[in-house]
């Protein structure tokens, strides 16, 4: 994997290469030697864009670090593991639930980057697959009394919310809204923050 400074180092390293009342011309060169170890050149061609003509340097120095931002690619896993006992039932929408503080989720990510979740259904070591959420699976429960199949829908989901705290939540649905016992279970959720 390329390893790729962070963005307080980034601007460390032009802060410390920028000399007062330095020429436009020299200020390119600087952001291109600076950058081109941690950006691709497309990227580096963006941050020299943003840079304009009779700006000081604090104002070019801000525009290298918004433009860091949005060209800086980074991403973390989150692993949340909830017991089948710690499920909570909601009857106002029918659902089982868990929600948990959610730290990892600043405002950038969730203005600017994306956030994948997946479940792992089965034993681990012995049939466990990796699920992108939604989950939804399909479940015979038997034949009514005039021997037609009985089926529902289970839908397994989540939602985050930024704030403070910023929370992350878990649910599990039955398509015909019942409150089926052995709906939940253990999960193991993996939650991938990019950015």
């Amino acid at each position: 994997m390329r390893s790729y400074l962070t963005q307080e180092q980034i601007i460390q390293l032009i802060s410390n290469s920028i000399p007062p009342n330095v020429s436009e011309e020299r200020i390119r060169q600087i952001i291109t030697d600076e950058l081109k170890g941690a950006l691709t050149p497309a990227q580096i061609d963006q941050i020299i864009q943003a840079v304009g003509q009779g700006l000081t340097e604090a104002q070019i120095r801000e525009i290298i670090k918004q433009e860091v931002e949005k060209a800086a690619t980074g991403w973390k896993i989150v692993n949340i593991n909830v017991k089948k006992e710690d499920w909570k039932w909601n009857d106002e929408i029918s659902q089982y639930e868990i929600i948990f503080d959610f730290p990892e989720l600043t405002e950038f990510i969730y203005k600017d980057g994306a956030t994948l979740g997946y479940v792992f259904i089965g034993t681990q070591g012995v049939d466990e697959v990796q699920k992108m959420l939604p989950y939804v699976n399909t479940y015979s429960a038997g034949t009514d009394n005039e021997g037609n199949p009985i089926t529902f829908t289970e839908t397994i989901s989540f939602d985050i919310q930024f704030g403070d705290p910023s929370t992350i939540a878990f649910f599990i649905k039955d398509s015909q809204l019942a409150k089926d016992p052995e709906a939940p279970q253990n999960y193991n959720f993996r939650i991938v923050l990019v950015w």
